[in-house]
């Protein structure tokens, strides 16, 4: 019973990459209304991004999607450790613990400063991804724990 416990978590490992990254690689896509989006819907702002000038608008463009080409890693070393969760390789393990927990730390961490110290009306999209996505790779992980210790000598 215990080694089916850990027999499919890395489906779901790779499930979870697979669309985080996704979502990644559309939203940078669409950078072009992330910064719009975030100024009207999230900061409840009425700012007119016409009055700005070319170039400043260019450089806070870039200032959105940056992060975003920097998240295209955490979905790349998802898929990575779920490779490794197939072959029941301990590492992956470990690291997808970490993955899920570093997921879930941003989330709270980004949630928080949006709701609580920039005063938005709701935190972002890719708030609730990380959480979300966090929170299932930690608990399938956990859950699939027994599997791996079984395994190992």
């Amino acid at each position: 019973m215990t080694k089916e416990k850990g027999k499919n978590v890395w489906l779901i490992m790779l499930i979870l990459a697979c669309i985080f990254l996704s979502w990644t690689i559309f939203t940078i896509s669409n950078g072009d209304t992330i910064l719009e989006n975030g100024i009207k819907m999230w900061a409840g702002s009425s700012f007119d991004l016409g009055t700005v000038e070319e170039k400043a608008l260019g450089f806070m463009n870039l200032s959105m999607i940056k992060p975003l080409w920097e998240e295209l890693w955490i979905g790349i070393f998802g898929i990575f450790f779920a490779l490794g969760l197939k072959k029941k390789m301990k590492y992956a393990w470990t690291l997808g613990i970490i993955w899920s927990a570093m997921m879930l730390a941003n989330g709270l961490i980004q949630g928080g400063y949006e709701m609580f110290i920039l005063n938005w009306s709701m935190p972002c999209p890719q708030t609730y991804i990380f959480l979300v996505f966090g929170i299932i790779a930690l608990v399938s992980l956990l859950v699939a724990r027994k599997g791996f210790s079984l395994n190992e000598t």
